[in-house]
């Protein structure tokens, strides 16, 4: 984990986070294709109504039906940014950056306040996660 932190803050993944604010990324589930999901929790910020929090998620296989867009490589990996709202259990995507299998960028994208809004599934790994955000 370590080290996936020090590839995240050397290539500058977080954008616009000071390189003084290491990530500390901590494994909260995964799921039955081993996907795996992880959090920030130096990013996790609570403002008003909302939280606002990274995350990375991992994918063993190829997982491209996951972007919008589609992109030339095979996506291993994405960090997102997420707002959201703890009471209604929704959550707006307001950035998302995919990799590919040596975490080598592949593409960005940048949302703000136009990010898709989600309601994950209970007891889907996008709910753990968004539970375990609302829980800090």
């Amino acid at each position: 984990m370590k080290q996936f932190a020090e590839v995240m803050l050397g290539v500058g993944l977080l954008g616009g986070v000071p390189p003084a604010i290491a990530a500390e990324w901590e494994s909260v589930t995964q799921n039955v294709v081993g996907d795996r999901f992880l959090i920030d929790q130096s990013s996790i910020q609570r403002k008003a109504d909302a939280v606002f929090y990274w995350e990375y998620r991992e994918f063993p296989q190829p997982n491209n039906a996951f972007l919008e867009e589609s992109v030339d490589k095979p996506v291993h990996g994405v960090v997102l940014n997420w707002s959201a709202n703890c009471t209604s259990k929704t959550q707006r995507l307001r950035q998302i950056t995919a990799y590919d299998k040596e975490r080598k960028v592949i593409k960005r994208f940048s949302y703000g306040e136009n990010g898709a809004l989600f309601q994950p599934r209970a007891g889907s790994s996008a709910s753990t996660v968004l539970n375990y955000v609302c829980d800090r």
